[in-house]
């Protein structure tokens, strides 16, 4: 798609990730246009109606012990998953630079997660979850807003 003239920041291919910490977006801009390149998600883990949960006197359900376990290692697999994109996309020449975009946690996670010859084409970051907000919102915010 065209980027409005206003955003066209990129002499290079550009990969534009957007995370939470569940789900990815992943965009390839270049020139004065952009393209969709990936979507990840986090496979949803279904726990039965007793999993997790108990009935307390009133009919409410009211979290178990069990149901406020640490989602680390989810986030890190995630996270895993998302720096393998990333790496596969650069060492493909697919991009020679990228933005990140993502909450403060996963961003050091995805960040940790990188190989060395990869690190050195992560141009700018961004520590917030803006994976709602519209591609051409972020591109602005970008290179509107100062880095974090």
């Amino acid at each position: 798609m065209q980027l409005p003239k206003d955003l066209q920041h990129f002499p290079d291919p550009t990969l534009i990730v957007l995370t939470d910490e569940q789900e990815a977006r992943i965009f390839l801009a270049g020139g004065d246009a952009y393209q969709t390149l990936d979507s990840l998600a986090l496979p949803r883990e279904f726990k039965s109606d007793a999993e997790g949960s108990f009935v307390s006197s009133d009919g409410s359900r009211v979290g178990g012990p069990s149901s406020d376990l640490h989602d680390t290692p989810r986030k890190e697999a995630f996270a895993k998953t998302v720096a393998e994109a990333i790496t596969r996309y650069v060492r493909e020449g697919h991009a020679v630079v990228v933005h990140l975009v993502s909450p403060p946690e996963m961003l050091h996670l995805i960040q940790a997660r990188l190989p060395a010859d990869v690190k050195p084409h992560i141009a700018k970051t961004l520590a917030k979850d803006l994976m709602k907000n519209d591609i051409l919102d972020v591109i602005k915010r970008l290179f509107t807003l100062p880095e974090a």
